[in-house]
C-alpha cells in the first residue's frame, strides 16, 4: 500500500478545493472552462502551425541559396570546359611541332654517340701517332 502511495500523484489541499468548486458550480462553470479550453488550443495550434511555417520559410530559403549555389558551379563547370576545349585545340595545333622535337632529340642522341665514338677513335689514334713519334 506505500507504494502505491509513493507513486500516486500528490493533490494539495487547494488542487482539490479547485477542482471541488469547479464540480459545484455546475452548466454555467463547464460553459466558461471549455471556452478556456478551446482558448487555449487554438493558441496552441496557432503556434505549432507558425513553428511549421516558419520551417517550410526556412527550407524555402535553404533551397533558394542551393539553387544559387548549383547555378554557379553549372557556370564554372561550363568556363571549364569551354577552356579544355580549346586546351585541347590548341595541343592538337602543336602536336606536329611536338613530333619535330621528338625526332630532333633522337637525332641529337644519336649525333651526340657519333661524337663519343668519334672522341674516342680520336684519342686512340692520338695515342698511336704519339707512339710514333717517340720512334
Amino acid at each position: 500500500m506505500e507504494s502505491d502511495q509513493s507513486t500516486a500523484p500528490l493533490i494539495t489541499s487547494s488542487q482539490q478545493e479547485q477542482t471541488q468548486s469547479k464540480e459545484d458550480k455546475g452548466p454555467e462553470q463547464l460553459e466558461v472552462v471549455s471556452h478556456e479550453l478551446f482558448d487555449k488550443l487554438s493558441t496552441y495550434l496557432q503556434a505549432e502551425l507558425s513553428g511549421t511555417k516558419d520551417t517550410y520559410a526556412l527550407l524555402e530559403e535553404l533551397n533558394t541559396i542551393a539553387i544559387d549555389q548549383y547555378t554557379n558551379l553549372s557556370h564554372s563547370t561550363t568556363q571549364i570546359k569551354d577552356s579544355l576545349h580549346d586546351l585541347d585545340v590548341k595541343y592538337k595545333l602543336l602536336l606536329p611541332y611536338l613530333e619535330q622535337l621528338n625526332q630532333l632529340d633522337v637525332s641529337v642522341a644519336s649525333l651526340e654517340q657519333a661524337t663519343l665514338r668519334l672522341d674516342a677513335y680520336t684519342k686512340v689514334l692520338e695515342s698511336k701517332f704519339k707512339k710514333l713519334e717517340k720512334r
